[in-house]
Order: structure tokens, then sequence, then C-alpha cells
């Protein structure tokens, strides 16, 4: 078979196939990237490969089915050993390559989605490099392969990956990171505890070399500090003692997740928050994410406060005699008097969405899917960078936003925001700098391993930060039903939203069914703490009329907010004050046929208006016992009055409330 036969066979088989540059080993055709998110055709296999290449290659990850390979670099040394401790039933089903260097790669698909590429196994060499020996290819990663010069199968068939399980993947992984001769860098905290070695780079060293007598508190709990008892209060099991220690996350009832050697934590799973896949963590790393947020300054104090570290010096106190010899725990416990509360927060926090949100506050915005919760969310990102009202309503205060979306191709993005902005009458210029996009479809990326994302981002950087859709940043695995695993994603929100003095606005959907006769705060797909741990509770609900939805909200620090009508026009929402917020759509959703009593100003004035004076509440009560809406009889109300059909009596004022009744036809009287 020639070249473009073989890479046919490959895309029948589901097999994202490129022709190649085998020199750079890289795709030959531009625009490459596309093929992450669609396999090509055979049209366009046929047209590629009628020109002279010589070479191909398979992308990996979600596109292909899963697909993933372990590459044995530098001669394939590591794959003899590696190949010896993989059990006889699980190695004889692997797909296995040789490769033009003399290494190998073995490749399977896996049940699950996969993460991006590892580097599994290292080598220190004399001279300080590192050489990789063992790494995946995996999520956005690709690999040249047979029947490309130097590339031949030795085992099984590319076209027929056997799929393995969870467990299965985690063991050929563990068994490559067992061979590894390097311990690689360690997450850590440069202010307390990392050593620096004379290059200005992190030490390679394990934490557990480093000396007791350090000063830092870091480094001394790196040295002796209890990480097992950590992990375990934080629902992390062992699975296996000795050299290695294999550990599993937290909600995981098989396999591992991380092993634990010389000092070094090494996570793989990519749904063990707050840890990030595939990186090593110090155990003052594991402490400080686990019991403090990932809060450095606040865990260094804490484990000064448990007498970790020297004290400081008493040059720096200006009391010796007085003075505290080791810092304050990080979180004191110390209420505040009324006048001190009062006089130490005289004012509410800045309004970021006057009537909505302040800064360093969180806002849910939910809808049924494909409802246009993400064209609304566009155009209030258009409002705050610009500085407008949004819908007409909420003034917002100017600042740059960050749109999170793991929903959209970068494609669509970028076709998607000036259409809105257009529809409003923005130049560009006014948002182009404005409003920053980050595309994280397919990227594998969750609340928990943004964490170090959103720590390099400088403090009032941006006045908002959406992310759109929310239950795409949720872990794997996670229960959006536990009321307590969602309380916790809020707490790291809120973390967040204080480290970066911003407001984060959350999309998420609704649940199946009718919404109708829900309060605000119930509806939502997943646990009530969603809305009881979000400052403001923002809904999108279906109206009688097609195309028309009702917007209402419950708020934490603003006065309450009407619920209000708005209608469809592509690609906005526009405000539809003609409509009854009050009509929404029921189980049966619009009843074609059954007409419902159409209210007039002048029979609401026969029905309600009597020819005695009655206040305002008193009308609008005796409406809304018949079946009208509090909204419609009091648009009637008014129009009444406007029309002349009523006369009103009194001054308005508490004491004195105005008084409305019917006019009659032969009745001069005038308004008072």
């Amino acid at each position: 078979m020639n070249l473009r036969d073989v890479a046919i066979s490959y895309q029948r088989a589901g097999l994202a196939v490129l022709p190649a540059r085998r020199a750079e080993k890289r795709p030959a055709v531009g625009g490459w990237r596309q093929y992450r998110d669609r396999l090509p055709t055979e049209a366009e296999i046929q047209a590629w490969f009628a020109n002279d290449h010589e070479a191909l290659c398979i992308l990996c990850g979600r596109i292909s089915g899963h697909y993933e390979i372990i590459d044995f670099d530098a001669g394939g040394e590591k794959f003899s050993a590696w190949q010896e401790q993989i059990p006889p039933e699980l190695r004889d089903r692997l797909v296995v390559e040789r490769t033009p260097s003399g290494g190998y790669h073995v490749g399977y698909r896996c049940e699950a989605e996969i993460c991006g590429n590892l580097k599994l196994a290292q080598r220190r060499l004399d001279d300080g490099k590192v050489v990789t020996l063992i790494e995946t290819r995996g999520e956005g990663g690709l690999f040249l392969c047979s029947p490309t010069p130097g590339y031949e199968v030795v085992q099984g068939s590319l076209c027929d990956p056997p799929v393995l399980t969870g467990a299965e993947r985690d063991v050929l992984l563990q068994t490559a990171w067992e061979l590894n001769e390097y311990v690689p860098p360690v997450v850590d905290c440069p202010t307390h505890s990392a050593i620096v070695d004379q290059r200005g780079g992190m030490s390679v060293e394990p934490c557990g070399s480093r000396p007791e007598n350090a000063d830092r508190p870091g480094d001394v709990f790196n040295a002796r500090g209890d990480v097992r008892t950590v992990l375990k209060q934080h629902g992390w099991v062992r699975v296996k003692g000795g050299v290695n220690e294999y550990w599993r996350r937290p909600g995981k009832a098989t396999g591992w997740s991380a092993t634990l050697k010389d000092g070094v934590f090494y996570v793989f799973s990519a749904n063990a928050g707050p840890f990030e896949p595939n990186r090593a963590y110090s155990p003052f790393a594991v402490y400080t994410l686990l019991e403090h947020g990932g809060d450095w300054s606040r865990a260094a104090s804490a484990l000064r406060a448990q007498g970790y570290g020297s004290p400081p010096s008493l040059m720096s106190m200006s009391s010796p005699a007085t003075a505290p010899l080791v810092d304050a725990a990080p979180i004191k416990l110390e209420p505040l008097t009324v006048r001190r509360l009062i006089a130490t927060f005289p004012e509410l926090r800045k309004p970021v969405i006057h009537g909505l949100l302040r800064q360093g506050e969180t806002m849910n915005l939910i809808s049924a899917p494909k409802m246009g919760k993400s064209w609304l969310v566009t155009d209030l990102a258009l409002s705050i960078a610009t500085g407008r009202d949004w819908l007409g309503q909420f003034r917002c205060e100017r600042g740059d936003v960050l749109i999170l979306d793991n929903e959209l191709h970068q494609e669509t993005s970028a076709n998607r925001i000036p259409k809105v902005a257009n529809a409003r009458g923005i130049p560009i210029d006014a948002y182009a700098d404005r409003v920053w996009v980050q595309n994280l479809r397919g990227c594998l990326q969750d609340v928990f391993s943004l964490g170090s994302y959103f720590r390099s981002l400088t403090p009032g950087r941006f006045k908002v930060i959406i992310l759109d859709a929310f239950y795409r940043f949720m872990p794997r695995d996670m229960d959006e039903n536990d009321n307590g695993t969602m309380a916790s994603l809020y707490n790291h929100i809120d973390r967040y939203a204080d480290l970066l003095g911003c407001c984060f606005v959350l999309i998420h959907h609704t649940t199946k069914g009718n919404q109708s006769g829900k309060s605000i705060t119930d509806v939502g797909a997943g646990a009530g703490s969603q809305s009881r741990a979000t400052d403001t509770h923002m809904i999108l609900r279906a109206h009688e009329e097609d195309d028309a939805v009702v917007l209402d909200a419950a708020v934490r620090s603003w006065p309450p907010v009407a619920p209000r009508c708005l209608r469809w026009s592509f690609p906005v929402w526009v405000a539809a004050d003609d409509l009854d917020p009050a009509q929404l759509r029921s189980d049966s959703g619009k009843k074609r046929g059954e007409k419902r009593p159409e209210w007039t100003v002048e029979t609401f004035v026969e029905a309600f208006v009597g020819d005695r004076p009655a206040t305002r509440s008193a009308i609008l009560d005796k409406a809304v016992q018949a079946g009208l809406s509090h909204w419609l009889a009091d648009r009637l109300l008014r129009s009444a009055d406007a029309d002349g059909l009523v006369f009103r009596q009194g001054l308005g004022k508490r004491n004195e409330p105005f008084t409305y009744q019917r006019r009659s036809s032969s009745s001069g009287e005038g308004e008072q």
C-alpha cells in the first residue's frame, strides 16, 4: 500500500492523520490545528497525498478516540526494563512501533479523556543537561508513524489499538515514572522555602535533603513536616507503601493518583484539585495548597506558630520584652464591636455593575441550554469594557474583562464578539484592547488546575472574569449535587476574587424540565449551595411569548431587582417592557387556541376601581386576587390615571396615601 492508501485506512479507523515533514516532525498542512476538532475527510487526504509527501503523522487525544502513545527516546534504553514490569496480559495487547532512532512508540486508546504530554522519566547528565527518556503524547500532541521511512510496527496495528481502562493506563504510566533517574523541579514558594542554585534556578534536590536548621518555616516543614497526615486529613488514601508510596485522590475508588518519594509528591491525575496534573510538589506546597488555599504567606505564618523555623529577629521588634516570638496564626479570630466594625468599614465595596455586583463578589447567570446566555454575557463584557449601561438598566464601571471560554473555539469567539458590538453600535477601538479571551476548549482545565494561572495575573488587572460555561470548569467525577463539594468550589473562586480584586461571573445551566414554578434561588443545576454561596443569582426563564425571556435576580448587597422581560433580536437581547414578567411559560408551553382574559384599562377600572376612594395597594391586591399579576395591575392603574378614567386624591405621603376612585362620565371633578 502507498502512503495515501494507508492514510485513508487510518482515517477510516477514526484517526486524525495528516501529511508530515519528516525532518521537522510536524504536519505539512497549513492551519492543521483545526484537525484537533474534526477528522480530515477522505477527499482532503486524496488531495494532500497526491503531492510528494514522504511522511505522515497522527494527532493524539480526543479527536482520535482518546489515542495516546508512550514515547521511549534515547535509543529506547528504558523500553526493555519497562516491558519486563508490565503484566503480560496487558503488555501483549499494546501497539508497539519502532522509531528510526531505535526508540519505541507504545500506543493505545483510553476509556476516558486524557491529559496533555507528560515527561515520565528523565536522566540528568554530568554536564547538568537533562535528557528525556520516556514521555507521552496525549491531548494536543502528535507523532510520526509507519509507513514513514524508519518507522515500523512490530506488534499490533495502529488501526486497531486496545482500549484501556483508567487503572490499566495507570499501570503503564506508573511503571514509566519509577524508571526516573532525575527528580524534577518541585513546585514550591520561592519566598519562603525554595532553594535557589548558583545559576538562579530552583534546586532539583529532593525536598527531604534540605537542612533542618533552615530559618524559613517552609524549609523546616519540607525536612520534618508530617505531610502524610495532611494528605489523609483531606481525604487522600495511601494505597501502597515502600520507596514509592502510591496515593489515591479523594473520591477515586480504585487505582492511584500520585506518588510520594524522597519528599516529592508527584501528581498524575487531572482531577486532583487543587493540584495540577503532572507536576511535583514539596511537602510545604502540599500543606499550603490543602490547608491555606495556596496562600504561601499565611501558610508560613501558621508553621511559625507551630514552631517551624527560627523566630523573627528581635532587632525588628519595637518592644522585645512584650513582642511575641512567633508570627500570628494565619487566621486570627477576633470579633469586632459594632462601633469598631462601622468605623473600620464605613462603606460598601465599590460597585462594578450597579444594582447587581460589587468588587470581589461573584454572580451566577443561569438559563436553560441554548437559550442565549453566552450572547448575553458577551453583551455584558462589552458594557463593562466601555462603561455603558447593560440592557439599558444596569450601569457598569469601565474596566478590562477576561473571558475564559471552554465551550467556543477561537474562530467562534472572533466572529461572535464583533457581531454583538456592531448590534450595539460600539466601534471596535472602544473594546478591542479591553476584552481579553482565553479559549480553553479541549485544554482540560478546571477551577483547581487554573489556580496557578489566576495567581499569575496582576491584582486589579481585570474588573471582571467570566467563566463560560461553569459546568466545564468542574473537575471530572465531581458531583455538582453535593453541597459540600460545590461550597468548596465557590470558596476557591471567592479566594481568587479576593486575591485579584475582581468579580467572577459564572455561566451555568438549569436542570431539565420547566422552571416556572421554582423560586429564583432554586433555578440552576446542582446543589442549592450554588445560589447561597454567590452574591448575585441571576436567571433567565422562558416567557409565554416566543423568543422572550424573563430576567430575574436575587442579590445580597443591593435592593431587590424587579423582574424584567427581554426579547431576542439576534445577536442581542433587548428590553421588552410591553410584556408581563409574571407570564412564564408553563409545562405545556404556550397553549395555542387558549385565550387568556384580555384586560383593558376600561375593564380594569370597571372591575377594581369603585365609586368610593380606595388606596392603590387595596386596588392592586384586589386585582391580584382575581388572577392579574402585580405588574399588569399596576400598569393598568397608571394608564387609567393618565387617561383620566380615575381621579386621584391625597398627597402621596405615608400618612396620607393617594386614593383612587372611578370618574363617572357626568362628573366634572378634576384631580386634586
